[in-house]
């Protein structure tokens, strides 16, 4: 019997039914943005008419037919705050589809050469996986790690719900796949390139390479690391099965230290006043100024409105419109400080979640000690940065900087992931949409304006007022009549749980 086989069945045995508990009955009925009240209604309504058939395109459409694994990456960006609340609301009827739909992705797994019992997503189509990029018919780690992120979640989620029996095939595969793949990332010379960046300073970054960067494929590991220590917490039999391993399991251990010493050594812990100067407070910013010179963020000192970039109606010999350079990037000063911006730091509300909620399954499984692992006091921190420094502090209508440090200048001009297309950019504030989207509400019971602009903003695009209309249009064009009606449906899909709670 195979190793793999061995984990399997040994979890599968393991598994018991976890006794329900019934919910007290509330004495008054469920706010608007309480679970059970309005606005939770509406999201599964939404769900129900467009969420599942946005589902079923890029699982059956995208992953199966057309082998694009970045519907994966799309899968967690889309549904990961709805699982959340959904997990938060104890919805199991809810968290079982998301297990269905994710298992149907397992069959899209293939055998890694040369190893035995190995799988990974190989992506074989889709607009970004070509020649060019040299992605095609291989595995996209990022895909890969982001949506087991996501899986882990779903699994470690009904593992400690009534429903655990019922589920325990979902839960037993997931830890495996996810097992599998964290000791193929996890090889010597994974470890060593931790080491270098844990001990590297901002200063040793000379030129546009990502080499020593925080990834957020560092993040989601930390996080599928989380939620799977949380599954074995609930399984030791499973757990003893890992440790007998130890040519495994030592690697394992050595791995989720290293990350969480790169994360604590990138967090940037500083002093600031309260924007309205009668205090000051502890803010975090993240890989702060080891971004300076790189290529998506050559124009985030450039805060003009206009462009500096034009693509044109010509179009190139490779078949791409051509660009017409407004503003050189070299006649511009780095942003010295400039480390993520605010859509991609959105991986900041599912790891600090992770971590939170599996914090003693990580410390007795890995040996993780809270010297390591952020506490309340470091997500505190991120989201005071969030309310002092990135948000424009209009309450009313509120717009939010392109990067974590507070820099706004421009982001991703002439960006080219390999799609072979011209990009101008992303104006000043025009990131903003990552606010709602990104889950940053959630981070209420740490900041509570944080919970106060979600709301406003919501209401905001449902106002009729013709100058918060256009407001929203020009500011958060997702959610707006601009919009195709999926692009709405999937925006409102990504915001709304968020502000249930």
């Amino acid at each position: 019997m195979t190793k793999s086989r061995t984990i399997l069945s040994v979890l599968l045995a393991g598994l018991s039914f976890a006794g329900s508990s019934a919910q007290a009955a509330q004495p008054d009925p469920p706010s608007r943005f309480e679970c059970g009240g309005e606005l939770e209604s509406a999201v599964w309504r939404r769900w129900d008419s467009d969420g599942k058939r946005l589902l079923e395109s890029l699982v059956s459409d995208r992953l199966v037919k057309q082998g694009d694994t970045y519907a994966l990456y799309d899968f967690e960006i889309y549904f990961h705050n709805l699982l959340s609340m959904a997990q938060r609301c104890r919805r199991i009827d809810r968290q079982t589809e998301f297990a269905s739909w994710i298992s149907k992705t397992y069959a899209q797994l293939s055998a890694t050469r040369g190893r035995d019992s190995s799988l990974e997503w190989v992506c074989r189509g889709g607009s970004v996986c070509n020649d060019r990029n040299r992605l095609v018919n291989k595995e996209v780690m990022l895909t890969s790690v982001q949506f087991l992120a996501l899986a882990m979640s779903a699994a470690n989620g009904l593992d400690r719900s009534s429903a655990a029996a019922e589920h325990k095939a979902f839960i037993a595969e997931t830890s495996r796949i996810a097992i599998h793949h964290l000791q193929r990332w996890n090889d010597s010379n994974a470890r060593r390139s931790l080491q270098r960046r844990v001990a590297a300073k901002a200063s040793d970054v000379k030129d546009g390479s990502s080499a020593l960067f925080l990834s957020d494929k560092d993040i989601w590991q930390l996080v599928i690391y989380a939620e799977l220590a949380g599954v074995l917490a609930q399984h030791p039999e499973f757990e003893k099965e890992l440790r007998a391993d130890s040519s495994d399991f030592a690697p394992m251990r050595e791995h989720v230290k290293l990350l969480l010493e790169l994360f604590k050594a990138r967090t940037s812990l500083m002093t600031v006043k309260d924007p309205a100067g009668r205090s000051t407070a502890t803010v975090a910013d993240l890989d702060r100024g080891f971004w300076r010179l790189y290529v998506d963020n050559r124009y985030a000192a450039y805060n003009d409105k206009k462009p500096p970039l034009r693509c044109t109606s010509n179009v190139s010999e490779s078949g791409r419109q051509k660009m017409q350079v407004l503003v050189e990037a070299q006649s511009l000063q780095p942003a010295e400080t400039v480390g993520w911006d605010i859509s991609h730091a959105r991986r900041l509300v599912h790891f600090f979640d992770a971590i939170e909620r599996n914090r003693q399954p990580m410390q007795a499984l890995y040996g993780a000690g809270q010297d390591i692992l952020p506490d309340g006091k470091v997500v505190a921190s991120f989201a005071r940065q969030l309310r002092t420094t990135v948000w424009n502090q209009d309450t009313k209508h509120p717009l939010f900087t392109n990067y974590y440090s507070g820099a706004n200048g421009w982001y991703r001009v002439a960006y080219d992931n390999g799609a072979n297309r011209c990009t101008e950019g992303t104006p000043p504030f025009g990131l903003s949409g990552a606010f709602p989207t990104g889950g940053y509400a959630t981070w209420e019971r740490w900041d509570e304006m944080l919970g106060t602009l979600g709301r406003q903003l919501y209401e905001l695009t449902r106002s009729t007022s013709e100058t918060d209309i256009q407001f929203i249009k020009a500011s958060y064009p997702q959610f707006s009549g601009l919009a195709s009606g999926d692009v709405r449906a999937r925006s409102e899909l990504m915001f709304w749980p968020t502000l249930v709670k």
